[in-house]
């Protein structure tokens, strides 16, 4: 079984190998855009038809090329210049308006511009300009899920093949057994990348011993939150990393059909993911008999309708289903009995995407990476008030101090540290007390904090913990799905407590309520949503309960950000109109 398969994927890859070499020997002058949702968003389309169009006026002759984000998000839009002969070089803040300046004085001169490059894809500097691997944005970082992003072309399967990808598939499926893979994604040590950190294994191990069929599979990109969006970007950069892994945990369970189902705020995510499972079935790896083997599965992009709560994996079956997305009592795991009632393995984006990692360096290496019971690396996305915001890969156990001040460069315009705010808005806030702590599933736990699937909101001194507080708890109440009584009164009366203290009109009890109602809602909601949505209101009074206490009995805000509140001890504020309407 193993020669014809492999034979065929062989000819797949030495085709598309040999047109990698030409694209990357032309002797035309490539012009590459990063094309994510990140760059899109300020005005990468605008740069990509302005250089089509400039070039065009001047007959010049380039190979115009997008690519995914290479994270450096804070430098969009980012497009890379390879001259004949020498490395890809990256240039920054490219709008539209730059794009007759870039032609001319690369394109044409011949030679790069050292004031305005920031790093080139090379062992060595080139004319005065470091390498992309030196960058201190890049340099603590560990990339191995992201190690194809922004170097190849997400929606041409033939980029991704040539640089690796369907080839620890193709070696599952012709040299390996189902208990093969176990043994190594076992040994690896994998958890969910999604929050739960649920051991992966494991969780693969009871579907595949459930006697019903069919079996499902889903890949849970719904990611709702604010200020996450590593999934997105993993999809929009490297869609085929995440459905190579998607096949060799179908091989091994032996799932009959498998879904990506996408956020529907992620339009772009969705497109790509689509597109790529389109060229899969083109290229013979999915649908009936992959490589000509016995083994079938047949892969489908699912478009959600943008509810926070779908992203609860009982919730996102019931959507599948045609139901309204609510989260279900969890009476038997749904590896058992999921949705249609049939066995159903769920994993999350960057869960998949190690997968094929695994096969290529080893459990037994991978687990060497991390900490004991974290093991691997782990992508986060910054932003907040950092110098460097974007996507970023460490291994686990870096230090959030090292992820805010030495990848992110620290705080913008001299500001201090005031907190970070993992999982979105439903994580614990992690002061400056805590900026050593390793950022694994174990020491975040241990700190009263957790790790949550990714995000990372860094906030200076300037943020009103009020404020913010009460637009977390707004959030957590809009998108409940109000199944749960607890849930859907207890993030309201949260939001109250905080929109009031916004306006002076809080009360020391509230306090207490808030560490009264955390634990409620924690033990009597469904979902890890209503579970979740108390945290961060509680970790706000164990950490910054000064500051609400300044709220509550000063009538003050330290920070200047509610604007019916005093706004600090100067007396000249008084005269502030908004000031005198108060009355204290």
């Amino acid at each position: 079984m193993s020669g014809e398969p492999r034979a065929a994927f062989e000819a797949l890859r030495s085709r598309a190998e040999g047109n990698w070499r030409a694209l990357e020997t032309s002797s035309a002058p490539r012009v590459i855009v990063q094309f994510a949702g990140c760059g899109i968003a300020v005005g990468a389309e605008d740069t990509l038809d302005a250089l089509r169009r400039e070039a065009s006026r001047r007959g010049l002759t380039i190979s115009l090329e997008t690519v995914g984000c290479s994270g450096m998000c804070h430098l969009e839009p980012v497009v890379e210049v390879q001259l004949p002969g020498g490395p890809r070089v990256l240039y920054s803040d490219v709008h539209a308006a730059r794009a007759s300046e870039l032609l001319d004085s690369v394109i044409v001169a011949g030679r790069h511009r050292k004031d305005w490059a920031v790093a080139a894809r090379s062992d060595s500097p080139v004319d005065g300009i470091p390498t992309f691997d030196s960058l201190p944005f890049i340099r603590p970082q560990m990339r191995h899920v992201m190690r194809l992003h922004g170097i190849v072309d997400p929606g041409n399967i033939e980029h991704s093949i040539a640089n690796g990808a369907y080839a620890q598939f193709t070696r599952a499926l012709t040299s390996m057994s189902p208990d093969d893979i176990f043994a190594e994604v076992t040994t690896s040590g994998l958890v969910g990348r999604g929050g739960a950190a649920f051991p992966t294994a494991r969780k693969w191990e009871t579907a595949r011993k459930s006697p019903a069929r069919p079996k499902y599979m889903f890949c849970n990109a719904e990611e709702g939150e604010p200020a996450i969006y590593k999934d997105r970007r993993i999809l929009e950069s490297d869609p085929h990393l995440v459905l190579e892994g998607m096949l060799i945990a179908g091989f091994a369970i032996g799932v009959d059909k498998g879904y990506v189902y996408v956020g529907g705020e992620h339009p772009l995510a969705a497109a790509r993911a689509r597109h790529a499972i389109a060229q899969m079935y083109e290229v013979g790896l999915a649908g009936k008999n992959i490589l000509g083997t016995d083994f079938s599965l047949d892969l489908e992009m699912r478009f959600g309708a943008g509810s926070y709560a779908v992203g609860e994996s009982s919730a996102m079956m019931s959507s599948l289903e045609g139901k309204r997305g609510m989260p279900r009592p969890k009476l038997v795991r749904s590896a058992e009995k999921g949705v249609w009632a049939k066995p159903t393995n769920m994993n999350n984006v960057e869960t998949y995407a190690n997968v094929p990692i695994i096969l290529s360096i080893g459990g037994s290496e991978f687990a060497k990476i991390g900490t004991k019971r974290s093991t691997g690396t782990k992508l986060f996305a910054p932003s907040g008030h950092i110098k460097r915001g974007g996507l970023i890969e460490v291994a686990f156990g870096t230090t959030l101090r090292t992820i805010v001040f030495d990848i992110c460069g620290g705080m913008r315009d001299g500001h201090g540290f005031k907190f970070a705010q993992p999982a979105g808005p439903t994580g614990a806030a992690m002061p400056a007390s805590q900026l050593d702590i390793a950022m694994s599933n174990e020491d975040c736990a241990a700190a009263g904090t957790v790790l949550g699937s990714g995000g990372l909101v860094v906030f200076d001194d300037k943020t009103c913990v009020v404020d913010l507080g009460r637009y977390m708890m707004q959030f957590n109440s809009t998108e409940s799905c109000t199944r749960c009584t607890t849930c859907r009164l207890g993030t309201a009366r949260l939001t109250d407590i905080f929109t009031r203290m916004s306006r002076g009109e809080g009360q020391i009890e509230d306090l207490e309520t808030i560490r009264w109602l955390g634990p409620v809602m924690i033990e009597t909601t469904l979902c890890g949503l209503g579970q979740a949505a108390p945290v961060p209101a509680v970790s706000l009074v164990d950490h910054f309960r000064e500051e609400l206490e300044s709220h509550i009995l000063d009538r003050r805000c330290p920070t200047g950000v509610c604007e019916r509140l005093i706004h600090g001890a100067n007396p000249a504020r008084l005269d502030d109109a908004r000031i005198l309407k108060i009355s204290v």
